[in-house]
């Protein structure tokens, strides 16, 4: 019995220590009277009785906790003092009673504890208008979130990879749009020059020799002397073939901004025409006309309608004198460094084909 009641003082000890700190401030003597609950009213006998008891102080959840704990353990005629019912009732029934009017009183505790809680916290939102709250029945009002809206033409992108260098085509807005058009898989690497007229000279050769410094999707970007910036991403290496077979997949696109916006238009699925390179040209789409067409010495082209991308021109007028042309590659965080180097070796506007 000892050993019992000391495990029983402990426990109560504990037990009091934390709702000190935690739920003491909320009493019943600080609160306005609540209704009853649903199952006090049903409970006829305690509720007759409740104002003539000098029972157990409930004036918080600590004495709740208390007063529940020795009811539990000594099931003497306490228990039947407290609820006045009559004496010969089953103890058991008495104790559940007992234990049934306390814990509704400690529901109402707790509820308010976390209400107030919750409204220190911030969590209870002010807003003129209550359609948008739902309640967990405990006073706590969380309110929906609302997504981010896309506004037209503006893609919802939080921050762009480092490039290597400044673009002299590629503009903040045009740089937004056709990275939120690029395969998921590519996002996050950075931009490495790969190619550029200004700087590495203007050979059809060498665009395609530099294009191996890092293979996978690449964008090639056509500036032309009206101002139009227009291109299509293509798949690295870009090879010549004699046969003229076109090479890519159906992850590339062409894009133009003669509209004031950058567009993109992407593979209808009609054919697969996406690049043609040859030693004498570089195309791209197909199917009556070409999207885009760049002779063999970067200084003329030609943009019409293709089936391949249902493009309209992607240039100011269908002929064109091209401007500059610059290649980019998407290069791992881990390879960066390695590859920008490589890239670094040759010295400019000479081509070693």
């Amino acid at each position: 019995m000892g050993k019992k009641q000391s495990l029983r003082s402990k426990a109560v000890h504990l037990v009091s220590d934390l709702t000190t700190v935690l739920l003491n401030p909320i009493s019943d003597h600080n609160r306005p009277s609540l209704p009853l609950s649903e199952e006090e009213e049903d409970d006829g006998e305690l509720k007759g009785s409740e104002s003539e008891v000098e029972g157990p102080d409930t004036s918080s959840f600590t004495a709740f906790l208390y007063s529940f704990l020795s009811s539990s353990d000594s099931g003497d005629n306490s228990v039947i003092d407290d609820v006045s019912v009559v004496e010969n009732d089953d103890l058991m029934n008495e104790n559940l009673v007992v234990k049934k009017g306390l814990l509704s009183r400690g529901k109402q505790s707790l509820g308010k504890a976390i209400y107030l809680a919750a409204k220190m916290g911030g969590f209870r939102t002010q807003e003129h208008g209550r359609d948008n709250f739902e309640s967990d029945g405990c006073g706590v009002e969380m309110k929906h979130i609302q997504p981010l809206k896309e506004v037209p033409g503006v893609p919802l992108v939080d921050c762009l990879p480092d490039i290597s260098e400044p673009s002299m085509l590629i503009s903040n807005s045009l740089r937004n749009v056709v990275y939120d058009s690029l395969p998921s898989l590519i996002h996050g690497r950075k931009w490495l020059m790969m190619y550029s007229t200004w700087k590495h000279g203007i050979s059809l050769s060498t665009l395609y020799r530099r294009s191996m410094l890092w293979p996978g999707p690449s964008l090639l970007v056509v500036g032309d002397r009206k101002g139009a910036v227009f291109g299509s991403l293509v798949e690295a290496p870009l090879r010549p073939s004699i046969k003229r077979k076109y090479q890519g997949t159906n992850s590339t696109f062409v894009f133009t901004n003669i509209s004031g916006n950058p567009v993109v238009y992407r593979p209808t699925g009609v054919n697969r025409y996406f690049t043609l390179c040859t030693t004498d040209f570089l195309a791209f789409g197909g199917g009556g006309h070409f999207a885009l067409y760049l002779d063999g010495d970067l200084l003329n082209g030609s943009s019409s309608v293709s089936e391949t991308y249902n493009n309209p021109c992607l240039a100011h007028s269908p002929e064109f004198q091209v401007k500059e042309v610059e290649l980019w590659g998407f290069v791992f965080p881990s390879k960066y460094e390695e590859i920008l180097k490589l890239s670094r070796t040759e010295a400019p506007g000479i081509c070693r084909c």
